[in-house]
């Protein structure tokens, strides 16, 4: 047949004997219908060489069926985790009739003028974002408008809006703890800015370890910046490294201050896992465990693709709130951390 020929949604549903709205109920993947079904006309749609039209399709909802994934981010520092997650994002969308808009932007005021044009103009009707902060005006924003979103971080304010995020608090106590059965009591903490609420989190959780475990808390070992580059990891551990009695063991809250702290820390010639213990988070494309280091790790892709499953959710009438997922750390454990050097 000639492939370059498009059909009718009619036509395709008259050669395989079934109703125009069965086809169209399958296609859009509706659970009244059967499995069986749902095959057999996505078969003879892939034959017949059927698409719907999507654009007749938005017309008559008066919806465009287009997520935007808007973010701020730092021009000087390459966000692989970001890269992970809408990786997934963009799998779970493959072959649906949805869009997706990605946007980056260097300031936050521009992004958030760019949330209300994108409504103003019924552009995207539902969106996902991330790097939340504690009081995040993009979701002010959303509620206030009615639109469907998926924050990927919490607020401080965690209700009454879909989430999904990582379970910062229990990955600080995961590293703490490792770090403490090691024999450390000089830990630092080389964190991203406290204004991110996934920031204060980790630093509350371990404000709160010292406190539980009867540590003496000391301001200095903490250091936290919006700066997420590698340079700014090496920067902060030289801060760290120059006090009187330095940490034994330091904890990096992205991979690339995790980078610059091992950079600084074999320059001065210290053996990583013996004279000093370094731990972090993430691992773009397998570099931290290729070095058998010690890092938590989170499944970003599956996040991605669990964020448009929570839209969809949301679109087919399910609380918001209900949708939330708080996900599980992994500890990858390896061998930059360790009994101190005596």
């Amino acid at each position: 047949m000639n492939i370059d020929k498009k059909i009718k949604i009619t036509e395709l549903a008259k050669k395989i004997g079934v109703s125009t709205s069965s086809v169209s109920r399958a296609l859009n993947n509706h659970k009244n219908i059967s499995k069986k079904t749902k095959d057999k006309i996505n078969k003879a749609a892939q034959k017949y060489n059927y698409f719907p039209n999507l654009n007749a399709k938005r017309l008559a909802s008066k919806k465009p069926d287009t997520i935007a994934f808007l973010t701020s981010l730092d021009p000087h520092a390459q966000d692989y985790v970001l890269m992970e997650f809408l990786s997934g994002l963009t799998k779970a969308i493959k072959d649906k009739p949805t869009e997706l808009i990605v946007k980056f932007f260097s300031n936050e005021k521009t992004e958030l003028d760019y949330y209300k044009k994108l409504v103003e103009l019924n552009i995207a009707d539902k969106f996902v974002f991330y790097r939340t902060k504690k009081k995040d005006k993009r979701i002010e924003f959303l509620k206030k408008n009615k639109i469907n979103f998926v924050s990927w971080g919490r607020s401080s304010n965690a209700k009454n809006y879909a989430w999904i995020d990582m379970d910062n608090e229990k990955s600080i106590n995961m590293l703490m703890q490792r770090l403490f059965d090691f024999g450390h009591r000089n830990i630092g903490l080389i964190n991203v800015h406290q204004s991110f609420n996934y920031g204060n989190q980790r630093k509350i959780a371990f404000e709160n370890f010292h406190e539980i475990y009867g540590l003496k808390f000391k301001p200095n070992n903490y250091l936290d910046s919006l700066n997420s580059s590698t340079l700014e990891g090496i920067k902060l551990t030289k801060k760290l490294l120059s006090q009187k009695n330095p940490p034994t063991s330091i904890i990096c809250s992205t991979d690339k201050f995790f980078t610059g702290c091992l950079q600084e820390c074999q320059k001065r010639g210290l053996k990583i896992g013996k004279d000093i213990s370094i731990v972090g988070y993430n691992d773009y494309n397998h570099y931290l465990s290729s070095l058998n280091l010690t890092f938590i790790s989170h499944p970003l892709s599956k996040m991605g693709e669990a964020s448009f499953k929570m839209l969809k959710d949301i679109e087919n009438g399910k609380n918001p709130e209900d949708t939330s997922k708080l996900i599980k750390p992994i500890l990858n454990k390896g061998k930059s951390d360790g009994k101190i050097n005596s």
